[in-house]
Parts: C-alpha cells; sequence; structure tokens
C-alpha cells in the first residue's frame, strides 16, 4: 500500500512507533530481522516521561507491574553509604512516575508486542530490509524474508534498526562523534546479600553503578574495567573483576548470568531525515549511558514522529510538518550527548570528584536534592491529536 509506513527494525523504539501509528489509524508494516524479541536484558531503566507516553495507551500500569520501583539513587564511598538522592521527592507535583523503573529490555517489548497482537497487530521477524529508493511520491523498498525477495511501495520508511542501521547507510548520512578509551563492562549476577537498590559506588578513581533486575536478588552491574585487569585485551569472564564491584559497592557476588565487556560511543547523525525516509533511536544518536537515556531517547523520537506522520499521511496538516521532527529530536540528541559526555568525563576524573564532588555529598541518611526536573522542558506536555 502505498499509503503505508514501513518500520524497520522492532527493539523499543520500533515498536513504540507501531503503538503510536495504530492509534492514529496510519496503516504500517513492521519488520525486524531476528526471530522474536530480544532474549536479554540490556537497557534497563525507564523513566518518567517515557511512562507517561505510554499511560496515553493504557500501557504504562503494565511495564510498572512488571517492574522495580526504584525511587532513591544510594550514594557509596568505599562500600559505606554517605548520601542518597530521593527521586520520589524530586518528581512530586511533576510527574505521576516519580521514580525510575528497572525493566528488562525484554520483557519491555514482549509486553509491546502483546499489546499490538491484540489490535490484531504481527511484528514480521526474520524480515529485513534490503535496500529502498525513493520515488516521486512514494518509497519502493526491496525486502528479504524466509518466502524470498519482494519489492513494496510506501509512503515513508523509518529505520529503528539499530547503530548499524540499514536504514542510515542507505541514506549515506554521516555519523559523527568518538568513542571514549576507557573500557566498560556490564553484567547480570545474583547478589546474596540484602541490597538497597539502585546505586552508585566509589572508591578512588573507581566508579560502578548496581540496580535490581527481574528479581530484587539479581543485579545489573555497570562499571569501568580498570586498566590493572586489562592485558591488551578485557578480561573475558567476570571473576576478575568480581573483587573490584565488591571493594566498591556493599554486594556480594553469586553466579554470573551475563557478562560483556564494551567500549561506549558518542555520535549524533547529521541529519534525521532524508526525503521520505526517517531514522530513529540508535539509528540516529548514541552516547554514554549516563542516566540511562538511550532507549527512553528513542521512544522519545517515535511518538513524536507518530503523531507528525499521521497528520501529513491523512491531510490533517502541511507535510511540512514532517521537518520538525529533524528540528525538534536532533537538537534534544545532541544536548543529551554533551550532557552525558560531561556528566562521564567528570565522573570517571579521579581529582575532579575526590576533591569537589565528595565532600558535598551528605553523610548517611542525608538527601540530595534538585528543585527541577532536568528534563521537563524539553517535551510536550499533551499529546497533540489526543490531547493527554
Amino acid at each position: 500500500m502505498e499509503n503505508e509506513v514501513l518500520i524497520v527494525g522492532a527493539g523499543p523504539t520500533g515498536l513504540a512507533l507501531a503503538i503510536g501509528l495504530e492509534k492514529q489509524g496510519v496503516p504500517f508494516r513492521i519488520i525486524e530481522q531476528n526471530d522474536g524479541p530480544g532474549r536479554t536484558s540490556r537497557a534497563m531503566v525507564v523513566h518518567a516521561r517515557t511512562l507517561e507516553f505510554y499511560r496515553q495507551f493504557g500501557l504504562a500500569h503494565r511495564l510498572t507491574e512488571a517492574g522495580i520501583v526504584e525511587d532513591a539513587v544510594h550514594i557509596y564511598k568505599d562500600r559505606l553509604e554517605v548520601g542518597k538522592i530521593p527521586l520520589g521527592e524530586m518528581g512530586t507535583g511533576i510527574t505521576p512516575y516519580p521514580y525510575l523503573l528497572s525493566l528488562a529490555q525484554d520483557v519491555h517489548e514482549s509486553i509491546l508486542v502483546e499489546y499490538l497482537a491484540s489490535k490484531g497487530i504481527r511484528v514480521e521477524w526474520q524480515t529485513e530490509l534490503i535496500s529502498f529508493e525513493e520515488k516521486a511520491d512514494h518509497i519502493e523498498a526491496l525486502i528479504q524474508n524466509h518466502s524470498g525477495n519482494s519489492r513494496s511501495r510506501y509512503a515513508y520508511v523509518c529505520g529503528c534498526d539499530g547503530a548499524h542501521s540499514t536504514v542510515r547507510h542507505q541514506l549515506d548520512l554521516d555519523f559523527p562523534g568518538g568513542t571514549y578509551s576507557q573500557m566498560f563492562f556490564v553484567a547480570d549476577a545474583e547478589n546474596t546479600q540484602p541490597f538497597k537498590g539502585m546505586s552508585a559506588g566509589f572508591r578512588g578513581s573507581e566508579f560502578n553503578l548496581a540496580l535490581n533486575i527481574r528479581t530484587t536478588g539479581t543485579v545489573r552491574l555497570i562499571g569501568i574495567i580498570p586498566p590493572r585487569l586489562i592485558d591488551s585485551e578485557p578480561p573475558q569472564e567476570f571473576s576478575p573483576l568480581i573483587p573490584h564491584v565488591e571493594s566498591v559497592l556493599p554486594i556480594k557476588v553469586g553466579a554470573v548470568n551475563w557478562y560483556s565487556p564494551y567500549r561506549v560511543h558518542h555520535r549524533v547523525a547529521d541529519k534525521f531525515r532524508k526525503g521520505r525516509a526517517f531514522i530513529l533511536g540508535d539509528a540516529a544518536h548514541i552516547h554514554s549511558p549516563a542516566g540511562g537515556q538511550g532507549m527512553n531517547t528513542g521512544i522519545g523520537d517515535a511518538f513524536n514522529l507518530s503523531w507528525k506522520l499521521a497528520c501529513a499521511i491523512k491531510g490533517r496538516m502541511d507535510p511540512a510538518i514532517l521537518d520538525t521532527y529533524e528540528t525538534e529530536r536532533i537538537a534534544f540528541a545532541r544536548k543529551l550527548v554533551a550532557t552525558t559526555d560531561r556528566i562521564f568525563r567528570e565522573a570517571v576524573n579521579r581529582k575532579r570528584f575526590r576533591n569537589i564532588m565528595m565532600p558535598y555529598i551528605p553523610e548517611s541518611g542525608a538527601v540530595l536534592q534538585s528543585p527541577t526536573h532536568p528534563l521537563q522542558d524539553h517535551f510536550p506536555d499533551k499529546d497533540p491529536l489526543s490531547g493527554q
């Protein structure tokens, strides 16, 4: 169908775009080269604004029931708690969700897939975009699945297909940025002693994050691999990192379910739109994990674009409304990358943290407070079509 939107990628960004288009009655096709939703935890943090978006579709409660509410961030120095950031108090009166939600991405995706299925919509798994070409009034795409190759026409194509996006490469868009020199690690492990919840731990120049995952007895651990533990290559097993983690945070690592070393990139594409093609989420921007903003920003991209596509396709507004997607979201992505980059660099700067930040963290039991929500001004209060 020439008025269909082709969504490439069925991660949280692509699924959110599908949900937004379904609400507006816009026909679309959503394809994914993998054989089903993800099976690992991956992105964990769901922010208040994302839950506010989902509330418009009756989905927020499904996520909160499946996740773990983290209403404070506990700050540790040498395994001792020295402060607490009360997320609940900071968000009171601003949002009905004054906390961070810990929810494994595979569970998150499954909830969205089930929602779409309840509307009669199926993700086409093991289906891949090979190439596409823009014509005068449509996109012609070559798609491959188990039946072979086929060509179809679409009104627009939306690349929600990750950091190695086929859509972005097909558009020949630059993806400028860089890579941090530090080597990171991420691991999901059992914790065999009591744990208060979302935590940031410091020991000298070493820094680790931890939060509950799936159950309160399992934790996600994120941090920088100390250079002393890297011998040309990072450890291939988590065991050498266990003493390091346990010296920073008051946890006791049991069975390790998953571990991976990795490098962090910070990049923003030079354009988010080219003709009838758009890129969203990791296809458009990637950055430091500081703040857990990556997945949430992609979902924000999706809901921003969905109502604008509906307006253009249904003739409610001039198609020029689509230009505002890039204007709004690329500015936000650039600011976000700059902010997370600054936070990251200060967190790993031993002298800055030890001599400037630590003396101002209150003693254990006290709190750090912020009068405003740092991202509140970057999002509209209402969906312009639903009024919600």
